[in-house]
C-alpha cells in the first residue's frame, strides 16, 4: 500500500506511512481505496465512528479476521491503536484535529479525532495510556504529529466552551485569546500538543495548516458547512 500523490505526507518511513487527503478526494473514497488495498495484504481498514469522546479501540488481529470487505467498523469511538501490520487506522475531518501516535520500538500506531470536546477531556492522553497498557509502549518512545485542523486564528467560541477550558486546566489562558463581544478563540493545536507532553512524549509536531483558512486544500464544516471531509490514515507496512 501507498499514499496517494495528492495527499499530505505526514510520516513516511520503511515501517509506516500517515497522511492526510486534500481535495478533490473525499475522504470516503480514500477510505474504500486504503481498505481494498490492505485486505489484498491481509488486513483491513479501520472506520471509527466519531462522537467526540474518549473511547480507543485495540485492533488485534482477530477483530482483523474479522473484517467486512476490508472494512472493521467501530462505534461510538474517536480514537485506535494497533500493532498488526496493513491495518489502516482512519477518521474523518471536518475541521477537527487528526492525531498520530508512531512507537518505532514495538511497533505500534495510534490515530485520534480530537475536536474541542474530545481535546476538553484529553482523548490524546487516552490514546498514549492505551499504547502504553496494551503494548507497553514507553511516552519516551512514542513520536507524535498534529495534523491539519483548525487554526487559533479561526477557533472562535463562545464564553461557556472557554470556560469550560478555563475550569480544566489550570494553563488554559496560556492557549485562549479573548475577543470582541463576549468570543474567545482557543489554540486546539497547542493544548494537543501540551497534553502530548504531559504524557511524556517528547519528539512532536504539529502542522501549521488551518483547514478553514485553506479552502485550495480543505473541506471546512466551520467554513461553508461543508459535507465532505478529509481522511487522516496510518498503518504499519506489511511485506505485500
Amino acid at each position: 500500500m501507498t499514499g496517494m500523490c495528492q495527499d499530505i505526507v505526514i510520516l513516511q518511513e520503511h515501517t509506516v506511512f500517515a497522511g492526510f487527503t486534500t481535495r478533490p478526494s473525499i475522504g470516503a473514497e480514500r477510505r474504500d481505496a486504503l481498505a481494498k488495498a490492505a485486505a489484498e495484504c491481509g488486513g483491513a481498514a479501520v472506520r471509527l465512528s466519531l462522537v467526540h469522546g474518549t473511547a480507543v479501540a485495540r485492533v488485534a488481529l482477530p477483530d482483523v479476521l474479522r473484517a467486512q470487505d476490508g472494512i472493521l467498523d467501530y462505534e461510538d469511538t474517536d480514537a485506535a491503536i494497533t500493532d498488526q501490520k496493513n491495518v489502516v487506522l482512519t477518521s474523518g475531518h471536518g475541521d477537527c484535529l487528526p492525531i498520530y501516535l508512531y512507537d518505532p520500538g514495538v511497533p505500534a500506531i495510534g490515530l485520534a479525532h480530537a475536536g474541542w470536546r474530545g481535546t476538553l477531556q484529553n482523548i490524546a492522553s487516552e490514546t498514549v495510556q492505551s499504547m502504553s497498557r496494551h503494548y507497553s509502549c514507553d511516552p519516551k518512545n512514542i513520536r507524535a504529529w498534529i495534523g491539519p485542523g483548525i487554526g487559533r486564528c479561526c477557533f472562535e467560541v463562545s464564553a461557556d466552551v472557554a470556560q469550560s477550558f478555563y475550569d480544566t486546566f489550570e494553563w488554559a489562558s496560556e492557549y485562549i485569546a479573548p475577543g470582541p463581544e463576549e468570543k474567545f478563540h482557543i489554540d486546539l493545536k497547542g493544548i494537543n500538543h501540551r497534553q502530548l507532553s504531559d504524557c511524556g512524549i517528547t519528539t512532536i509536531e504539529a502542522s501549521d495548516l488551518c483547514t478553514v483558512c485553506r479552502p485550495d486544500l480543505f473541506y471546512s464544516y466551520r467554513r461553508n458547512r461543508a459535507r465532505e471531509r478529509m481522511l487522516a490514515y496510518i498503518y504499519l507496512k506489511g511485506d505485500c
